[in-house]
């Protein structure tokens, strides 16, 4: 059981660790596309079709002469203002409904992240992790047992303490070594429009 405590108890903080590396709000900002494209979002299928439709009669207006077709030139962008304007409310709408969606998972997350955490180690207070040499931690016998578990064992709170830090320390060297050397020099600028995720502008590029 003590060994079974002690594996869980360092997962649990191996997730812990990886979820903040990777950031709550990028979590949930990848579920929410994973979501809109799992549920078919309609606003979402919408904001495209617009942009789309956007693009392309830009493109034509370009084309025709406000001078020598100027009729034909008023109503492409009397139609394009229409299309924009409808752009822009579904985008707003897009982005309430993403930043309801992703305040509920970030919330959701972190409930389930430091509830655990808490439950863990409000269920198991008294149990000792495993025992010691006290010959060998002796001075601080009593430390490594608090808050409440036999003298001359590591109790949860201090294990988890010491997986968090031995974690943490290990995804930032992790983070380090992903780096690639010579920092940011010689990268390709990539435009904010690609990649995006639903919801996150309301302007058309």
């Amino acid at each position: 059981m003590f060994a079974f405590l002690a594996v869980s108890i360092f997962v649990l903080e191996v997730l812990a660790a990886a979820v903040d590396a990777i950031g709550y709000g990028a979590i949930a900002a990848g579920l929410w596309a994973t979501y809109c494209r799992a549920t078919g979002n309609r606003k979402a299928a919408e904001r495209l079709e617009l942009k789309s439709s956007i693009m392309v009669l830009r493109r034509d207006l370009r084309a025709v002469s406000s001078v020598d077709e100027f009729a034909r030139w008023a109503k492409m962008r009397r139609r394009l203002d229409a299309l924009s304007a409808s752009f822009e409310t579904v985008s707003s709408d897009l982005a309430v409904e993403r930043t309801a969606f992703e305040l509920y998972v970030n919330m959701v997350l972190r409930g389930v992240v430091y509830g655990l955490r808490a439950a863990v180690n409000m269920y198991n207070y008294r149990v000792p992790v495993f025992y010691v040499p006290a010959s060998w931690f002796y001075p601080v016998l009593w430390f490594l047992s608090l808050p409440a578990a036999p003298m001359g064992s590591v109790s949860v709170t201090v294990w988890a303490f010491a997986c968090n830090r031995v974690c943490r320390r290990g995804v930032a060297i992790f983070n380090r070594a992903m780096q690639p050397v010579g920092g940011d020099q010689g990268s390709v600028p990539v435009s904010s429009s690609q990649g995006s995720v639903p919801g996150t502008s309301g302007r058309v590029h």
